[in-house]
């Protein structure tokens, strides 16, 4: 089985991608999602993450609130770094379970958007990288997310540079136009991929 990973900038149509991968019958592990469980009282990683936030990022319910936890970690690299730290070998351990559940398949993916910056290299034989124009990545995030356009340059500069993404990368999908135009490369990639493990 071979592990492919799935990474890019952000609103570049990585979870695009997934969801047409998953029409595909692949199952595709999202480490956003993973992470958010981390978020929950009772998660081993619960009570470091409110040791480095604070006790003000705790929602009603007790849970951490994702839009709290945003503000502040955007607004400061160090938290930023710290919160990394404690979630992404969690996010890791939970990725390797869902592997290790598909080795008969003859490949697996997973979605992870802090790819390089968690330094997750060595966990895939292959990374494809998902990347847009700034302008075009700045543009979907305040269309689809109501980010104000400094929320987005924001969230679009903690990143690691895009280009250096692209040079690390096995396959790289360009997504500046429209969904469809987006199925055509991932359906062009999954033959590419296809052909490679006969």
């Amino acid at each position: 089985m071979r592990r492919i990973g799935m990474t890019g900038t952000i609103a570049s149509g990585k979870t695009s991608a997934a969801i047409l991968l998953k029409r595909h019958g692949y199952t595709v592990f999202n480490s956003d999602q993973y992470a958010k469980l981390a978020l929950h009282a009772g998660n081993p990683c619960f009570a470091r993450l409110i040791e480095v936030l604070g006790r003000e990022v705790a929602a009603d319910n007790g849970d951490i609130d994702p839009k709290k936890m945003a503000a502040r970690i955007f607004s400061d690299e160090q938290a930023r770094l710290q919160v990394n730290a404690i979630v992404h070998p969690y996010v890791r351990e939970g990725m390797e379970k869902f592997f290790q559940a598909r080795k008969e398949e003859p490949f697996a993916f997973a979605e992870v958007p802090l790819l390089f910056e968690a330094h997750m290299e060595d966990a895939f034989d292959e990374i494809c990288v998902i990347t847009c124009d700034k302008d075009i990545a700045v543009k979907r995030m305040m269309e689809d997310r109501e980010y104000t356009e400094e929320e987005a340059l924001n969230r679009y500069n903690s990143q690691i540079d895009p280009q250096i993404q692209i040079e690390k990368a096995d396959k790289v999908i360009y997504n500046n136009g429209t969904l469809s135009e987006l199925n055509s490369e991932v359906n062009r990639w999954l033959r590419e991929l296809k052909e490679r493990t006969r």
